[in-house]
């Protein structure tokens, strides 16, 4: 039986696949067998006849790793809401009971499985009744927190962190991402360092799209991400 941990962010668009795909990189290339989890993808691409999630596709070719598309994504909704308001616009119900099977042959099956949520914690995966925080507490696994580094971080997460646990999860460790290193980005990392005292804390920089782009992000989680750490967090 493999080991799982759940990718979550202090908001959306923080940076949780580029953080998924970092860890499932850098695992893979030290020989272990892992995957990646998207449970639930809004706002989907439509591609080959039908909507698939854009964070899947990114994270399987960033990692090089091969299993079905099929089994690392449950649920896909073109619109770009929440994923509870997806599935009611498409008429969809989301089966929580089949979020949860499909990690548990997918945990069968791997050393490792990167899970990552939609949004924030809170955000709901059923109307008013089940959202990321309780898909965390069914798959009994911890969490790896990604946070941004500009003004406003250290309120965003240190309130999420609270939240977290305050419902009994555990989190592994945080990663600040697109930092630049600017004097009050230094800060932040220091503050939160202090007043949340977890102790394993990463950064990493942005990477513009361009030429080699997989190649350069590639490059960035080498140099700023220690398989051993990986490790640790998700043993």
């Amino acid at each position: 039986m493999g080991k799982g941990i759940f990718v979550v962010g202090t908001d959306t668009e923080v940076g949780k696949t580029f953080v998924s795909a970092g860890a499932a990189y850098m695992l893979n290339k030290d020989g272990h067998g892992v995957c990646f989890f998207k449970p639930v993808q809004s706002g989907g691409i439509y591609e080959n006849g039908a909507v698939q999630s854009g964070d899947v596709q990114f994270v399987r070719k960033v990692a090089q790793i091969e299993e079905s598309y099929e089994r690392m994504n449950t649920y896909c909704f073109e619109a770009s809401v929440s994923p509870h308001l997806a599935s009611e616009i498409e008429k969809k119900e989301i089966e929580t009971e089949k979020l949860i099977n499909h990690y548990q042959k997918l945990v069968e099956t791997y050393d490792y499985v990167i899970v990552e949520g939609a949004g924030g914690v809170v955000v709901p995966i059923k109307r008013n009744e089940y959202c990321i925080h309780h898909l965390i507490k069914d798959l009994r696994i911890p969490v790896l927190m990604v946070t941004r580094a500009n003004v406003g971080t250290i309120n965003h997460t240190m309130l999420t962190i609270e939240f977290l646990q305050s419902k009994g999860i555990e989190i592994k460790g945080i990663v600040v991402n697109a930092y630049q290193g600017t004097f009050y980005e230094e800060d932040n990392v220091k503050v939160i360092s202090a007043m949340s005292g977890i102790e394993k804390i990463f950064t990493l920089g942005k990477v513009e799209r361009g030429e080699a782009f997989i190649e350069r992000i590639k490059a960035e989680y080498r140099n700023k991400l220690d398989v051993e750490d990986m490790l640790d967090m998700i043993r």
